[in-house]
């Protein structure tokens, strides 16, 4: 468990595969995993990491419910969010 954050076998198993395709010189990658499968507990998790290296990260979404989402597991994990929103701006 990281700061609260159980992640899944097959979780930790996709980070380390980005991670593995980053060592390898491939910086632009997609993660694809169904529905309701924990992608954006993966990118939190991965922002995170970024954050405690001094890395700032941005983090796109289609869809509102999705900003919320992403949102409250990033607070969780106690990540500053700012939020980019068509005319509407939080931070």
């Amino acid at each position: 468990m990281v700061d609260g954050m159980q992640l899944r076998d097959y979780q930790e198993r996709v980070i380390h595969e980005l991670r593995d395709g980053f060592r390898a010189g491939h910086r632009r990658q997609i993660l694809a995993l169904a529905t309701g499968s924990g992608k954006t507990v993966v990118a939190a998790h991965l922002i995170r990491n970024a954050a405690a290296k001094g890395h700032k990260s941005l983090f796109v979404v289609d869809r509102i419910e999705l900003v919320d989402q992403a949102a409250s597991h990033l607070h969780k994990i106690g990540l500053k969010v700012g939020i980019m929103q068509g005319e509407n701006t939080a931070y």
